[in-house]
């Protein structure tokens, strides 16, 4: 058995800098997925549909095969009590999607994931079955990874009971559904000074590149240009979105891909 990654840039039609950057780099590199947010934080979403069009239109320019995702947003922190219209609210987001792709002929979304967690329930009410029963219906995939070993390191959080049996029961779920997953998802989920400087957040990938096991896995980076707007609006994570972007053209990276013998795909 093979070891394939599905490498994807998400948060795309926030930024318009970070849009052209995220296609030049699905055209250019190892970069083979985006995940494509449709939904504002604030719940007000005009703006961020002309940014998803946007998106998809660059996308479709620069890599006509790439199937979107959904990057799912719901807003943080929640209302007491939680979302009772959840279903609702990410189908829509789907929605707005799938006509941002038809509307330049590129292909439709082809997978579900969630912004800052907020669909797995990790500091809050969970809707792991909503999220899977959406993703059965309309034909997706979701980034809920099989197993926990690389996105958990050294989160406490992902070691206990409750958490575990949540997601084994949430990995039965989409089984019986035929939901496909990936095997395990990974990213630096720090901010800039977690990441501490570029040589540091690389050799970090590079060691996630060696622990990946076989089967097809999911690294997820946000790559962004530095812009006044990215340091605005990014206070403490800026940094860190500059490096991932520098990393996805960093011969070293790529050549530790090659060397390993790890497949690029675009879906899992």
């Amino acid at each position: 058995m093979t070891r394939s990654l599905v490498l994807t840039a998400d948060d795309a039609g926030t930024d318009p800098d970070a849009d052209r950057e995220i296609a030049a780099l699905l055209a250019g590199s190892p970069l083979t997925a985006v995940g494509v947010i449709t939904a504002h934080l604030d719940g007000e979403d005009s703006e961020q549909a002309s940014g998803a069009l946007r998106a998809v239109e660059l996308v479709a320019r620069a890599a006509p095969d790439v199937a979107p995702g959904v990057h799912v947003v719901l807003p943080n922190p929640a209302p007491p009590g939680g979302f009772d219209d959840v279903v609702d609210r990410v189908t829509a987001q789907i929605d707005a999607l799938a006509r941002a792709t038809a509307a330049v002929g590129s292909p439709p979304p082809d997978r579900l994931d969630s912004h800052q967690g907020t669909l797995y329930g990790l500091s809050g009410r969970s809707y792991l079955g909503e999220a899977i029963s959406v993703c059965a219906r309309r034909g997706l995939a979701f980034r809920l990874p099989r197993g926990l070993e690389l996105y958990g390191d050294d989160d406490p959080l992902l070691t206990t009971p409750d958490v575990r049996a949540r997601h084994a029961s949430a990995v039965a779920a989409a089984d019986d559904a035929g939901v496909r997953l990936p095997r395990v998802i990974a990213t630096h989920r720090g901010g800039d000074a977690e990441a501490r400087d570029y040589a540091t957040l690389r050799d970090r990938y590079l060691r996630l590149l060696d622990r990946l096991p076989e089967g097809t896995s999911e690294i997820f980076l946000h790559p962004a240009p530095d812009t006044a707007r990215l340091r605005e609006l990014s206070a403490g994570w800026w940094r860190k979105r500059t490096w991932e972007l520098r990393l996805l053209g960093d011969p070293v990276f790529t050549r530790e891909i090659e060397r390993q013998g790890i497949d690029l795909v675009g879906r899992w």
